[in-house]
């Protein structure tokens, strides 16, 4: 009796001894896993962290916000960095404010005299000397200004500037908008006239020169459309895209040579 006592006290030591080896053994087990997911986390903080350092965009969800980025989406940390580093172009020319009163005052001065050149060739004739000065004087003022505006896109134009060169680039916007901003008045108020002008032509020595207003509106047509086009709307979604900002918010405006308030892209910025 004795020995079978003892036989089965043995027997049930070594049970509990084994259960409690067993559930030691699954805490064992637990605890790396729990180990891997905080490992897994902090490793999922870092990637957000350096996908938030270096500029890099893996998804739509993890994009990081605009003023974070102090940039567009279309470039990087490096491109945006040589912005500060172009070498400066002097341009030839009148200053900023100087060149602008002298640009509206052509401007202005065109405007005036298209609309009394077409008065007084409906009053009297084509041929009448006051139409023959004031149409002549229009066409000075009008051309004076496209081509001062013309020559200071031309010296800031993408095939001659360092694309580093922000403040060109966005003055190059600018005298695009200007521009637009002479072409399509020209081009209402030449319309305006041709229609007046031929419907009370005197005779048919009158009609060449009142299809000249029409060749002007059209010639001004054609340049609002692909100035906008071309220099306005592009120049402008560029620096939005890679700068985050626009100095024309609204692109209409921008079109009829309006200005508007500058804008800072929203995108992803919630």
């Amino acid at each position: 009796m004795a020995v079978q006592t003892s036989t089965t006290t043995t027997t049930t030591t070594s049970t509990s001894y084994s259960t409690s080896n067993t559930r030691r053994a699954g805490q064992t087990t637990m605890q790396p896993a729990a180990t891997t997911s905080q490992s897994e986390a902090s490793q999922g903080q870092s990637r957000h962290h350096a996908h938030h350092t270096d500029g890099t965009i893996q998804t739509l969800h993890d994009a990081p916000k605009q003023h974070d980025l102090q940039h567009g989406y279309g470039e990087d940390e490096e491109q945006h960095a040589r912005h500060a580093a172009f070498d400066h172009v002097e341009h030839w020319g009148l200053d900023e404010k100087s060149e602008k009163i002298l640009f509206y005052s052509w401007a202005t001065a065109s405007w005036c005299l298209n609309i009394v050149s077409g008065i007084l060739g409906s009053y009297f004739n084509t041929r009448h000397v006051s139409f023959i000065v004031t149409a002549a004087l229009f066409q000075f003022c009008s051309w004076a200004a496209w081509w001062q505006t013309a020559t200071q896109m031309a010296q800031r134009a993408s095939w001659v500037r360092d694309e580093a060169n922000l403040p060109d680039r966005r003055r190059f916007l600018y005298l695009a908008v200007r521009l637009n901003s002479l072409m399509w008045p020209t081009a209402v108020i030449s319309f305006c006239i041709f229609i007046v002008g031929y419907v009370r032509r005197h005779s048919i020595h009158d009609v060449p020169l009142w299809l000249l207003f029409l060749l002007i509106f059209i010639f001004n047509t054609v340049g609002c459309v692909m100035n906008a086009y071309n220099n306005i709307t592009w120049e402008s979604d560029r620096l939005e895209y890679e700068e985050g900002s626009t100095d024309y918010s609204n692109t209409l405006l921008a079109i009829l040579g309006f200005p508007s308030k500058p804008h800072k892209s929203a995108e992803y910025d919630e």
